[in-house]
Formats: structure tokens, sequence, C-alpha cells
């Protein structure tokens, strides 16, 4: 049947109902009901999906990345793996909450690149990183208890450059660094007496910055400070707490 087809018979039964009630002498304008009155609430949400963050294509870092412009070239998660997290925030309004957020990115591992002997070492190196969060949250209801939802905040990256018995060349760019960055997200979530179910996006600019205190070869890298950006596709289930 075509949807025109389906739009006339549903026009046709609200009619009928509606001359139903006049015969029956009921109002001629019935109320609309009123939206349940919206209650101030707090909801905690655990993710677990995938994290894309590309080392293999990068160049930034001077330590993990390219092998043409690295010390290291990544061959664990190079182009990501999984990912977890959690958030904690405030509704102020049906349709506005505010954040916060945590979430683990893969670590990289790689061994080094033909360039860099004059830095050789046992081992290989790793690349730990995590990022805090905070961000303003934006719903837009769809149909009755599922909503769309946009993120804006701020956030933090820790990154943490790690590699065994470290020559010298090597001090001043691994260890721990971090930076910076806006961030970014967009999702579906239902709400179902109080459990949320849902999908997400969250979108993490990585950093280039250049750490100029670095030896050569290594003086215009950004490790420690220095990673590709982060994209997350993650599902959530959470709880909504009334207050």
């Amino acid at each position: 049947m075509s949807v025109k087809k389906l739009i006339i018979l549903a026009a046709a039964g609200l009619a009928v109902v509606g001359a139903s009630a006049a015969m029956a002498g009921g109002p001629d304008h019935m109320a609309m009901p009123s939206a349940p009155a919206f209650e101030p609430s707090v909801y905690l949400e655990g993710h677990f999906g995938y994290a894309g963050s590309n080392w293999g294509d990068y160049n930034g870092s001077g330590v993990m990345g390219t092998a043409g412009s690295s010390a290291f070239s990544p061959s664990t998660n190079a182009t990501g793996w999984l990912t977890a997290g959690a958030d904690l925030g405030y509704n102020f309004t049906q349709n506005f909450a505010l954040e916060l957020g945590w979430f683990w990115l893969p670590n990289v591992s790689g061994g080094f690149t033909s360039w860099s002997s004059t830095a050789s070492t046992n081992g290989g190196a790793t690349v730990r990183s995590w990022f805090a969060y905070t961000a303003a949250k934006l719903s837009v209801p769809v149909i009755e208890n599922l909503d769309l939802f946009g993120k804006i905040g701020v956030a933090y990256r820790n990154l943490s450059y790690s590699v065994p018995s470290t020559p010298a060349a090597l001090q001043n760019v691994t260890g721990d660094g971090g930076y910076w960055a806006p961030l970014f997200g967009a999702g579906i979530q239902y709400d179902w007496n109080n459990w949320l179910i849902g999908a997400q996006y969250l979108y993490l600019p990585g950093n280039n910055s250049v750490n100029y205190g670095a030896p050569a070869p290594f003086n215009n890298s950004g490790a420690p400070n220095a990673a590709p950006e982060a994209n997350l596709y993650t599902g959530f289930l959470g709880y909504k707490f009334n207050v």
C-alpha cells in the first residue's frame, strides 16, 4: 500500500473517531494531554567501542609515527583498537546538560625505523594515552523517549612515551606529556524507565606542537606532547537518577 493511501486512511479514521465523539455528545475540542513535568536528574554512563587514531601516517611526534620521519614505526594498534570510558552528567533542563567524562585510548607500540640507528636501544617504544573532558550536551527529542544529542567541550589528553633503556637522544621526548583541545560529539539515546542506552561519536583533535628543547635529531619533534587525532565510536548503557 502506498504512503499516500496510508495517509488518507489515517485521516479518514480520525474523522470517524471525531464524528462518533460529536454524536455521543462529547466536547467539540478535546484538550491535548500535557507533557510530564521535567525533573532535574543526574546520569552515569559506561561506554565501550572502537577508537581510531592513525599513528602509522602521523609525522608530528618524531618518536612514534611514519617511518620516514619518526624513530619508531607503529606495529601494534597503528590505526586504532578498542576503547572504554565513562561519563557523569547533570540534566538542568530536558534539552541541556553538563557532563564530565574519561576515556582510555589504545596503547600503540612499534620498533625502530631504518634511519634511527643512532638512537638504537633494546626493545621498542610504547605510547599510552587517555583523556578527560567537560562538555555541554544539547538534546533534541525525535519521538517519545528517543533523543538526538550533540556535545561540545574541552578535553585534556595525557600521553606517556616509553622506551626501554632510553638513550640520551630520546630523554627529552619520552616520559609524560599532554595537551588541551576542543571536543565534539554526537549521538542517539533512548530512555527506558530511567535506563539509558545509545550510541555516540566523539572527536578529539590531534596536536602537532614542537618540542624545541629536544636535542638533534629530535629538535623538530613534538613528543611527548604530540599525537594524532582520535575518533571514538561507542555504545553506552547508563542510568538516570532523579534529584
